[in-house]
């Protein structure tokens, strides 16, 4: 009993973000040793391993979303770096990530890198920096 009120606030955070991804579904979240281990939808319930790559990177996203949603309300700095962590997503889950990013950068500085920037442009961006448009002394 005492572990599962130490991880309510991270089930909690996973719960808001699950509910934009899965907008309308009854979900589950398993949470063990401050980290989701299975995800039930629909009634079934899988541990994380049995969802497929996209998931798994989606649900990895939500979690560092979760995570710092907890550091802000303890009244510390959040900043977020994502490189290319959604590349496994089909356009359909992407868009409802995009929500997401959104929702969680009304409180987060989050800062997203990609090679797929033609899939981002119309993610919310306050600020887009192209590093090929930067030239060769800014590319590796």
């Amino acid at each position: 009993a005492a572990t599962q009120r130490l991880y309510a606030p991270l089930r909690d955070k996973l719960q808001h973000y699950l509910a934009m991804l899965f907008p309308g579904a009854e979900l589950g979240i398993g949470v063990d040793k401050l980290r989701p281990t299975a995800l039930g939808r629909g009634g079934a319930e899988l541990a994380l391993e049995e969802h497929s790559h996209g998931t798994r990177e989606q649900l990895g996203v939500i979690a560092r979303f979760a995570y710092a949603d907890l550091l802000k309300e303890a009244g510390q700095p959040t900043l977020l770096i994502l490189d290319d962590a959604l590349v496994h997503s089909d356009a359909g889950r992407r868009e409802q990530m995009k929500r997401i990013l959104y929702d969680a950068a009304q409180r987060h500085q989050i800062l997203l890198f990609t090679c797929h920037p033609e899939d981002w442009r119309d993610a919310g961006a306050q600020m887009m920096v192209d590093v090929l448009a930067l030239g060769p002394r800014f590319q590796t």
